[in-house]
């Protein structure tokens, strides 16, 4: 048998019309909602003390056929004035206007007379009158005659009609006792998290010491296109997630299409948790856009457990980028930004690294990643199959994933195209959306100062460097002298822009015969990272021991001073470098 209720449904055997008057006759009011505005929702609650029948009697109207387009079938079609009653225990639908078998009255009400069969317990009644209609009247050139149209919902006059009355032998609720009939469901929550304050995050840590079942009871906004006020659950220490509300994991929670509810049953392990909450700026209990959900007061998500492991339970605060233990942080990430910063590790240490961008298709667009400083090797990218949603538009992916990094120096970079990201969203925005960019903490959820320190690729640069060229900007020819005392091995890398010939590249000469000894050619170069345009050569040449000039040519576009498409992985490298080879080195270090 299940610890929890794990449906919200319209019980079909409650919808029975009787034939007969079984009615009791001493019957009182238990609900009488009416005088409706447009887009309203009114609610009462009421108490049956023994099963019974109760009398209802109630009047609403479908919306117009074909003014949903995502209402493919009857059953779908969202309703302007519709009524239903929950279980306030369970939360469950247990009768609803748009599903009785109701008859047409004039002007297109959907009247119905008739009972209902109720057992015991403690109900709450809603009615909501919402129209999905939108209206405007006014001249289609108001535009250039300064003229306004009138805009807004129209329900055609029908919400004065709309009405719901319900009789039986039981007692209504006042509105205290309604609010504590609503609260008792959380008696055994471990947290509620809603979007009490809009366009916002809540976020709860949870510590489990032992495997508890747990029930997860979400409402929220979601689409095929996009979630918009949805949760989540992780687990605190790895930044894995544990379940996720989405559109595909959730059914129609009643009201707009768009409205979304789960609720699932499951056994968690002891360990540490995160739940959060995400809600954007439209759409909640404080004001609904279209017609409201089934069980509107628990807009969010909500976690209980049994009574007898409730004491259990710690909860604590959670943040998922807090700033006091930043190693790394680039942020806010606005349009067509390049961002780097640099550290130094001085013991090995595992790193969470905390990344939102953009990414369609299975390709990223905003994205991050890491190289070490000495060896130019990319360690780490935000890969799309790496991501997950990260809520609003599908196109905003998360990562949130431990590495282990060595001891040595790193630079840490994102990248961003001309649209979508911070204050210029073109879609739903992501939950945490300050959080745009890469950020790096100390997977322990401790940092230790002594074993980081900052690292400046230019001013901290390591010894093996013989000479170097870099951040080439537009129409720059550059050169640098270097001697060797010796026949020698050097390591060479470059990166510059070509496209079956080189554009921007780098070449070596003798001082004192001025011939050339080694240019960097189209043919043995290897793809940059970013635009297809951007090369990279990594390798060894022997050289005797003499004195050289090393150049570099650009041309007149795309550089670190304006690049016109993506830029490469090691962006502050677009130059060339020239390496001191030691002994056992192996040779070239590739990426």
């Amino acid at each position: 048998m299940s610890l929890f209720p794990i449906t919200v449904r319209v019980a079909p055997a409650l919808l029975l019309l009787a034939s007969s008057g079984a009615f009791a006759q001493n019957g009182s009011v238990l609900v009488d909602i009416r005088d409706l505005s447009p887009r309203e929702l009114r609610s009462e609650g009421f108490v049956l003390e023994s099963p019974q029948r109760l009398l209802i009697e109630a009047a609403g109207a479908a919306e117009k056929r074909g003014t949903n387009f995502f209402a493919r079938e009857e059953n779908t079609r969202e309703w302007r004035g519709n009524a239903w009653i929950l279980n306030a225990r369970t939360r469950e639908v247990v009768w609803e206007l748009r599903q009785a078998d109701g008859r047409r009255n004039r002007r297109d009400l959907e009247q119905f007379d008739g009972e209902i069969s109720l057992p015991a317990g403690e109900y709450e009644a809603f009615y909501a009158s919402y129209s999905a209609l939108w209206r405007s009247e006014g001249n289609p050139l108001r535009w250039l005659i300064g003229g306004r149209n009138r805009d807004g919902y129209d329900d055609d006059g029908l919400s004065e009609n709309f009405r719901m009355n319900i009789q039986g032998n039981g007692r209504g609720l006042a509105p205290l006792e309604l609010q504590r009939l609503r609260d008792r469901y959380r008696s055994n929550a471990i947290f509620t998290l809603t979007s009490a304050t809009r366009a916002g995050v809540q976020q709860i840590g949870f510590e489990l010491m032992k495997a508890t079942p747990v029930e997860i009871y979400a409402v929220g906004e979601a689409r095929e296109d996009g979630a918009f006020d949805y949760g989540w659950i992780i687990d605190a220490n790895t930044g894995k997630k544990v379940w996720s509300f989405d559109y595909a994991r959730s059914r129609h929670a009643g009201g707009a299409l768009k409205n979304r509810v789960v609720r699932v049953s499951r056994t968690l392990p002891a360990g540490r948790y995160a739940a959060i909450f995400a809600a954007d700026d439209s759409h909640d209990p404080s004001e609904w856009n279209a017609a409201p959900p089934f069980d509107p007061s628990y807009w969010g998500l909500t976690v209980r457990v049994p009574a007898e492991d409730r004491a259990s339970i710690k909860t604590f605060a959670y943040d998922p980028t807090p700033d006091d233990l930043a190693i790394v942080a680039l942020t806010r990430m606005r349009n067509q930004q390049t961002r780097s910063q640099g550290f130094k590790l001085l013991a090995p240490m595992d790193v969470r690294i905390y990344a939102l961008g953009e990414g369609t298709d299975g390709a990223m667009h905003d994205f991050g990643w890491i190289i070490d400083a000495k060896t130019r090797r990319r360690v780490w990218v935000m890969d799309y199959v790496r991501t997950e949603h990260a809520g609003g538009a599908e196109k905003n992916r998360l990562v949130n994933q431990v590495v282990r990094l060595e001891p040595g120096s790193y630079m840490v970079y994102f990248q961003t195209d001309g649209s979508h990201a911070f204050r210029s969203w073109n879609s739903g925005a992501p939950a945490g959306e300050d959080d745009w960019g890469i950020s790096l903490f100390p997977a322990s959820g401790t940092l230790d100062r002594e074993q980081i320190a900052a690292f400046d690729e230019n001013a901290d640069d390591t010894g093996d460097v013989i000479a170097r060229i870099n951040n080439v900007g537009n129409d720059e020819v550059r050169s640098r002298t270097f001697t060797l005392e010796r026949d020698s091995d050097v390591r060479l890398y470059a990166i510059g822009e070509g496209d079956g010939q080189m554009f921007d590249y780098a070449w070596i000469e003798n001082s004192q015969t001025g011939r050339t000894v080694w240019e960097m050619t189209y043919r043995m170069t290897e793809h940059a990272g970013g635009a297809d345009k951007n090369r990279r050569y990594d390798g060894v040449i022997r050289l005797p021991a003499g004195q050289y000039s090393l150049r570099y040519k650009s041309d007149d576009s795309h550089s670190p001073d304006s690049w016109n498409s993506d830029p490469p992985f090691d962006p502050s490298r677009w130059g060339v470098t020239v390496y001191r080879v030691t002994a056992g080195s192996g040779g070239a270090v590739r990426f």
